[in-house]
């Protein structure tokens, strides 16, 4: 294969990498078709704007190892090897045997890409499969015939799958410039450009961040509200690129998207099996829902400082003991990087609702894990794929949408749309910001084209890291999943998975405030996602992320352990903190949110009623909701938490809100 370059000329967008693999056990006809495509390539390249080149696989052993690792054999011994997931488009020749079995594979590992099989005359009715998707046929002759047609139509189904009905149309209307007689009111930054003291705003941004800046006046776009027009359009097809029902996006943040199901699903009064170690949103959204919560245990390590998924025993008893309870609330993927075994929770709800006539939803949460879908690794784990009712993705927080960016994805088949649509007019503001809305466009068609690729990119990137930190650094250590095991014992079994993307680091060795090693980290131009007192670290790994500041970060942590000596402090070991806990959640009383409130110092709460929710940030995990008591426990980590100037949502200046006596 020819060594891949991309170029762009100045001023010119780079043209998409395109490959399209084709299958064929006889050589005769695989040189054939692979010269006569070849032949073509030229004029396809130029009208579609691509790079196009053919790979060529003898059976389905090659072509699997090529979609998923970019190997192929060449002579006896040798190894040809590509990037991997270039490929758009899968041609199977009629020579291929269990063909079936190979498309499962294929799509198993690439779901969005179309298989094109050639065949004979009637042959192709007896391929037809429901188990399948984006299979096409191309009959031999027809191919033969005109094989730049049938190459045309190959990339028409890659150029489907690229497209941006929003972006495009909105791009075009920015384009114009038109002029504007509607809000906003700075009217395509005039108002910005033309003040002698905001033009240094309107320079630092630019004009097309003020052009794009629209209105709901401008109708030809569609509404967001009502799902019409491109919107609607770019909605349909990111429900198809992530396998679900419908699609909904929302310009507010996931923390909205998990308000309005709940308040979609729920009645006042009516119960919630809840996950306590859900983002405080979920508990939000249950207040304003006035629904009743089953709080499920989040075990804490106070080893680490994290929280894990509940059992699934707890879970399955929670089902079992709660047969009217309307749907049960869980986060697929955690702060750092554990997955529930989704798949399981769904199978075990499906059957209990089988056997007692009931209907319970299952939501999950999985805003830290929305390319689960895309990549073999994680799809045992997706909550899309493994038949949840609703979904949300934080399409800002791992993917490339802009800040503020989420999907709410439904697959449930009692879905009722109409009191779902009053639900967002509640939350969803008449004045979107359309940036927003072309991010999430343009953020689910690049998972559809080349997610598999940044993944498998991020993964490497990722695993690399964590070999040289075990390799060449002794102070800092990797908490690996087998870790996490040994601290959550529950781990070891019931399928529970890691999302090797979350790294998190130990520095307790070093012995020093992890807050000093983070700000050092900080002057060296380094943000981390999150410390502990406890002495972790976490790093995201995302599909953003390149060798370079995955090298960089290594050697200022090298620095770190070379030069431990000036971080030392009086610091008190881990263990000596062993005996901090968090207490359960109990199952009820958040209609004291609503109850009359006094404030007291955190210390004096003892034995108190706590009347708002109390949330260390970050994670978000909430601590304390309304209705439960406050323990010495709660105190004693609260406390640590206000000594180590950590952001608490939910306390004023130490002090606490309790329910009035």
């Amino acid at each position: 294969m020819k060594e891949k370059t991309q170029t762009a000329i100045k001023g010119q967008a780079f043209l998409p990498y395109v490959q399209i693999l084709l299958i064929e056990k006889d050589k005769h006809e695989r040189e054939n078709h692979y010269e006569e495509f070849h032949y073509e390539r030229i004029g396809i390249e130029k009208a579609n704007s691509i790079n196009l080149e053919f790979v060529k696989a003898s059976n389905p052993e090659e072509a699997l190892n090529y979609i998923a690792e970019g190997v192929l054999p060449q002579g006896n011994k040798q190894v040809l090897r590509g990037e991997h997931g270039d490929i758009q488009a899968i041609l199977i020749g009629r020579n291929i045997p269990n063909v079936e079995t190979l498309i499962e594979k294929i799509q198993y590992i690439r779901s969005g890409v179309h298989i094109f099989m050639i065949t004979m005359g009637e042959e192709a009715y007896g391929l037809y499969n429901p188990r399948l998707h984006n299979i096409h046929i191309i009959q031999q002759n027809d191919l033969e015939n005109n094989y730049c047609q049938e190459l045309q139509r190959i990339i028409n189904t890659f150029n489907e799958r690229r497209r941006t009905p929003f972006w495009s149309a909105y791009r075009e209307y920015v384009e114009k410039a038109n002029y504007s007689w509607h809000t906003p009111g700075h009217a395509g930054g005039l108002s910005f450009k033309n003040s002698p003291y905001l033009q240094s705003f309107y320079n630092f941004y630019g004009a097309n961040m003020f052009l794009g800046d629209l209105s709901v006046s401008v109708e030809r776009l569609g509404s967001l509200l009502d799902s019409t027009g491109f919107v609607g359009e770019v909605e349909l097809k990111a429900a198809k690129t992530f396998n679900v029902l419908k699609t909904f996006f929302v310009t507010n943040g996931s923390s909205t998207s998990n308000k309005i199901i709940l308040q979609t699903l729920m009645r006042p009064g009516e119960k919630a099996i809840i996950d306590s170690n859900c983002h405080k949103s979920i508990h939000y959204g249950m207040i304003q829902a006035h629904a009743t919560p089953i709080y499920l245990h989040a075990p804490y390590s106070d080893c680490y400082g994290i929280f894990a998924p509940p059992t699934f025993a707890e879970i399955e008893k929670a089902v079992l003991e709660n047969p009217d309870a309307k749907v049960i609330v869980l986060t697929g993927c955690t702060y750092d990087g554990i997955l529930t075994p989704i798949r399981r929770v769904v199978e075990m709800v499906k059957r209990k609702n089988a056997e007692r006539g009931t209907n319970l939803k299952v939501f999950i949460d999985e805003a830290w894990f929305a390319y689960s879908s895309f990549h073999p690794q994680f799809k045992e784990y997706s909550a899309v794929l493994s038949g949840a009712d609703y979904i949300t993705h934080s399409a800002h927080k791992v993917l490339s949408a802009f800040s503020q960016s989420s999907y709410i994805h439904v697959n449930d088949p009692d879905f009722d749309e109409d009191y779902f649509l009053e639900i967002f007019y509640t939350y969803t503001s008449t004045s979107p910001q359309y940036h927003i809305i072309a991010s999430l466009g343009v953020c689910s068609m690049q998972m559809e084209i080349e997610g598999f690729k940044l993944i498998s990119k991020a993964l490497q990137q990722a695993q690399r890291f964590r070999e040289a930190i075990r390799s060449r650094l002794t102070k800092i250590k990797v908490i690996d999943f087998t870790d996490l095991q040994k601290e959550f014992n529950d781990l070891e079994n019931c399928d529970y998975g890691h999302d090797p993307l979350k790294v998190l680091l130990d520095v307790s060795d070093i012995n020093s405030d992890v807050k000093e090693i983070q700000t050092y980290l900080q002057n060296k131009g380094f943000e981390v996602e999150k410390t502990t007192q406890e002495g972790t670290i976490l790093f995201l790994f995302t599909i953003g992320t390149t060798a370079s500041k995955e090298g960089e970060l290594f050697f200022a942590l090298n620095e770190i352990e070379n030069d431990y000596k000036r971080f030392a402090t009086s610091k008190t070991q881990r263990k000596a903190n062993a005996s901090i806990s968090i207490p359960k959640l109990e199952t009820a009383g958040l209609i004291h949110f609503y109850s009359d409130k006094e404030e007291l110092d955190i210390a004096d709460a003892e034995g108190r009623i706590s009347s708002f929710i109390v949330t260390p940030y970050p994670p978000g995990i909430p601590v304390l909701v309304p209705g439960q008591t406050i323990t010495h426990n709660h105190i004693d980590y609260l406390e640590r938490q206000i000594k180590d100037n950590r952001s608490i949502h939910g306390l004023r200046n130490g002090k606490v809100f309790v329910v009035k006596k």
